[in-house]
C-alpha cells in the first residue's frame, strides 16, 4: 500500500479521515438534538467499514439504493437495512426474502399492485419484511401522490395477512434545486409536516404508524425539527461535494472526497490538461439532473475549476493558478455518490499520509 501521496496512481479517490468523522459527529448531533433516529444511506460511500463507523456513532441502521447492496452490507454484519427503493421483479423479491433470515429489512411500496406482488411472491415470508409506504413530497419520482392513495394501500394491507406495512418515507430530492436557504428550510418543514400529518390521519383511522422516515442532506436541519418525524435518512453528509457547497448546505472545509489527478500537459496558458475524465468525475451538475454546479470539479488550492471532460482527460481554460506537468491535484467532485461508484478502491488520508487502502465493496452493484 502506498504511505504517500507521491506514490499513489492517479486518477485515485482520497478521504479524508478527520473530516469524515467531523461529518458523522454533527449529523450525529442534529439527530440527537430533535430526538430522531439517525439512518444513514451508504449508497453515498459504498464502503461497510464506514457504514460500521457511522452505526458505532449512533445510527440505527443503514439504507441503500439497490439489493445488491443490501447483500453486501447485511455480510459484514449490519443487522437494520431500509431499501429505499421500489423492489419489483420476482428474483429480486426473492433475493430480499432471503436476507430477511440474516438482518431485518424494510422495503418502499407505492402501490396496491406492488403490495400484492410482494404477497404473492414471497407467502408467508412476506411478513419478515418491515414496508414503508412511499409518499411523493415534490421530487415527482416515486410515490403516492394522494393521501386517499395511501390510505388505498393501508386497507389494502390490512385486508392481508402477514403483511407488516409499518409506516411512510419520502425523499425531497427536489431540494436540490433550491436557490436559497429559505427553500430549502420550506422544503424540509414541508417533507416531514406532510408525512407527520397523513400519519395522524391515518391513525384516527386505526392503522399503526410505527415509522415516519424523512430526509436528504440539504432538508436533514428542517425535517428532523418537525415533531412527529421518527426517523432521519441521509447519505451525501459523509463527504459533501460541489452541489452541497452550491446549495450552501456545507463550506469547502467540509468535503471529505477529493479525486487525485496528474497534470499531463500544459499547451499554453489558457489550457491545463490532466489525467482524469468523465470515466473519474462523472458528467453530473447537480442532483436529479438539476445542472446547477458550475465547471465538473474544484481545484483545491487554486479555486480553479473544470471547464470540460473527456473521457480520460480533464481541461482547465484560462487557469488562475500555475501549473506543472507533474503535479498532483486534489479535486472537489460535484457529485461524490457517483464518484464512488467509478472506482474500486478508495484511500483513507490523515493530510499528506495514507492510512488505509479501502476496498468500495458495493460499487458497481446496481442490481
Amino acid at each position: 500500500m502506498p504511505k504517500s501521496f507521491d506514490t499513489i496512481s492517479t486518477p485515485a479517490v482520497l478521504l479524508e479521515q478527520a473530516i469524515i468523522e467531523n461529518n458523522i459527529m454533527r449529523m450525529k448531533k442534529l439527530a440527537a438534538r430533535y430526538r430522531v433516529s439517525l439512518r444513514v444511506h451508504v449508497k453515498t460511500h459504498k464502503i461497510p467499514e464506514l457504514a460500521h463507523r457511522q452505526i458505532r456513532a449512533g445510527a440505527v441502521g443503514i439504507a441503500v439504493a439497490k439489493v445488491g447492496e443490501a447483500e453486501i452490507f447485511a455480510r459484514t454484519g449490519i443487522h437494520d437495512i431500509q431499501i429505499a427503493n421500489l423492489v419489483v421483479g420476482e428474483d429480486k423479491l426473492r433475493r430480499v426474502a432471503r436476507l430477511t433470515s440474516r438482518c431485518r429489512i424494510s422495503l418502499a411500496v407505492d402501490s396496491t399492485e406492488h403490495l400484492k406482488t410482494i404477497a404473492s411472491v414471497l407467502g408467508r415470508k412476506s411478513g419478515r419484511l418491515q414496508l414503508l409506504a412511499e409518499v411523493n413530497s415534490g421530487l415527482n419520482r416515486g410515490g403516492v401522490d394522494s393521501y386517499k392513495e395511501l390510505e388505498k394501500i393501508f386497507k389494502t394491507a390490512a385486508s392481508m395477512k402477514g403483511i407488516n406495512l409499518a409506516g411512510l418515507m419520502t425523499h425531497a430530492g427536489h431540494a436540490y434545486g433550491a436557490t436559497s436557504k429559505e427553500e430549502r428550510s420550506h422544503i424540509g418543514t414541508m417533507e416531514g409536516a406532510m408525512l407527520v400529518n397523513y400519519a395522524e390521519r391515518l391513525r384516527r383511522s386505526g392503522y399503526d404508524i410505527r415509522i415516519i422516515s424523512v430526509g436528504s442532506t440539504p432538508t436533514a436541519n428542517y425535517c428532523a425539527a418537525v415533531k412527529g418525524v421518527t426517523e432521519l435518512r441521509v447519505g451525501n453528509y459523509i463527504f459533501n461535494d460541489m452541489t452541497q457547497v452550491a446549495l450552501g448546505v456545507a463550506p469547502i472545509d467540509d468535503c471529505a472526497l477529493t479525486l487525485m489527478a496528474t497534470v499531463i500537459s500544459v499547451p499554453s496558458r489558457d489550457r491545463v490538461v490532466i489525467d482524469a475524465g468523465s470515466k473519474a468525475l462523472s458528467l453530473d451538475k447537480g442532483a436529479h439532473g438539476r445542472n446547477f454546479v458550475e465547471g465538473f470539479g474544484y481545484i483545491v488550492g487554486t479555486g480553479d475549476r473544470l471547464s470540460r471532460l473527456s473521457e480520460e482527460h480533464g481541461i482547465i481554460d484560462r487557469p488562475k493558478g500555475q501549473y506543472r506537468i507533474g503535479d498532483r491535484l486534489r479535486i472537489i467532485p460535484n457529485h461524490a455518490c457517483a464518484v464512488m461508484n467509478l472506482f474500486d478502491y478508495a484511500y483513507l488520508v490523515s493530510k499528506r499520509r495514507v492510512i488505509e487502502k479501502v476496498k468500495i465493496a458495493a460499487r458497481g452493484r446496481s442490481d
